[in-house]
């Protein structure tokens, strides 16, 4: 599948995909730091954007989390670097580099996020869903 962005003002260089994947915090800068109730808000092969309570790691802290594929019954382990965190909406919202992930989870996280992106983005073009 290739997901390059076709977009001008998009600063990425591959497609992120929104998404809501039920994720938990596992560790954070070696320390185990277990937080549940976090999502996972966007993916792309490179990153990944996370919604988290009662956490402000540091950039370029070591993070892992495990991802909760609904409908598949399946669990990955991501571990990443965290580029930027920010407060919204009383939670933390992170930035993370992927460093590593299973390459069988790569492909079942996007197999899972892209055809819920594909039918939303023909909402929005169809003007069926307001952004």
């Amino acid at each position: 599948m290739n997901n390059q962005v076709m977009s001008n003002h998009e600063r990425r260089k591959l497609l992120r995909f929104y998404c809501s994947i039920p994720s938990e915090l596992v560790e954070v800068e070696g320390k185990n730091n277990l937080v549940e109730g976090t999502t996972v808000l966007d993916f792309s092969n490179e990153g990944l954007r996370l919604s988290v309570n009662f956490v402000e790691p540091s950039p370029g802290a070591t993070t892992e989390v495990m991802l909760y594929i609904p409908h598949k019954q399946l669990i990955t382990s991501v571990t990443g670097e965290v580029i930027w965190s920010k407060h919204v909406k009383n939670k933390m919202e992170i930035g993370l580099k992927i460093k590593e992930i299973e390459k069988q989870g790569t492909k079942d996280v996007l197999d899972w996020v892209f055809p819920r992106w594909l039918e939303k983005e023909k909402k929005i073009r169809d003007g069926l869903f307001i952004v």
